[in-house]
């Protein structure tokens, strides 16, 4: 069995896998007595992998709280792909997205989206090559941005409801928003599938779930599609 952790921007959560079937998830606080939880409920523990992208959380606090099991951190392992990218500042999660898109899409290109604290695309070849990606703002990011960065506009939080134009300026921020991310998808979409035909696109994250029955494309959707490319980088290592 093995423990994915995973601290994002926005969240720190678990994933326990048996194999390939994941177990059991969770949310989780780092001071608190969760390793304990763990250890206690599934004693079959092998491998730790931790997935950080803050740079807040170490290897060797994670192996304190699990002495006696195998523990690594992602950039440690060998990647099942080859990539143009600057390998350092390819994130954690980046990786374990373009391992997941290997393992579940083989020899397809594909076009990975994250829509997250950041939105992110990613582009592997069917030779399973990651040719590139590109980042732009999230969603809640962008509600911040226009409270912190004007002197009137109010901080807006997300409602998921249909709105073609708003009539205040609330429903303005929430239309103008929404819309753009959407039209920013759809249009890195476009621009993706006419030079590559047959492109499988994939889309995940944390606000993925506003987007499925707005973005009329043929994807691929799965919750936990970064989880899964993380327990798939230790079966390529053979862990």
């Amino acid at each position: 069995m093995n423990l994915i952790i995973d601290c994002g921007n926005t969240n720190l959560k678990y994933f326990v896998f048996k194999n390939q079937s994941l177990v059991f998830k969770n949310h989780f606080r780092w001071k608190e007595d969760w390793p304990l939880k763990i250890k206690k409920n599934f004693p079959d523990l092998k491998n730790v992998l931790l997935s950080d992208v803050t740079g807040k959380y170490r290897k060797v606090d994670v192996e304190k709280s699990f002495p006696k099991k195998k523990v690594y951190a992602v950039k440690a392992l060998d990647f099942p792909f080859k990539t143009n990218y600057n390998y350092k500042n390819l994130g954690d999660d980046r990786i374990g997205l373009i391992t997941a898109a290997i393992n579940k899409f083989p020899k397809e290109d594909c076009l990975v989206i994250d829509a997250g604290s950041c939105l992110t695309f990613d582009l592997i070849s069917s030779k399973s090559f990651h040719v590139g990606g590109l980042i732009s703002a999230g969603l809640a990011m962008r509600f911040k941005s226009l409270n912190i960065f004007t002197s009137s506009l109010p901080l807006v939080n997300f409602e998921d409801i249909e709105m073609n134009i708003g009539h205040d300026t609330k429903d303005s921020i929430q239309t103008g928003i929404l819309e753009g991310f959407i039209f920013e998808i759809k249009g890195q979409i476009e621009k993706f599938e006419n030079k590559t035909p047959n492109l499988r696109v994939i889309l995940t994250g944390g606000d993925a779930k506003y987007l499925y029955k707005r973005i009329k494309n043929s994807i691929f959707a799965e919750q936990e599609f970064l989880a899964s490319g993380l327990n798939n980088l230790l079966k390529c290592n053979k862990l």
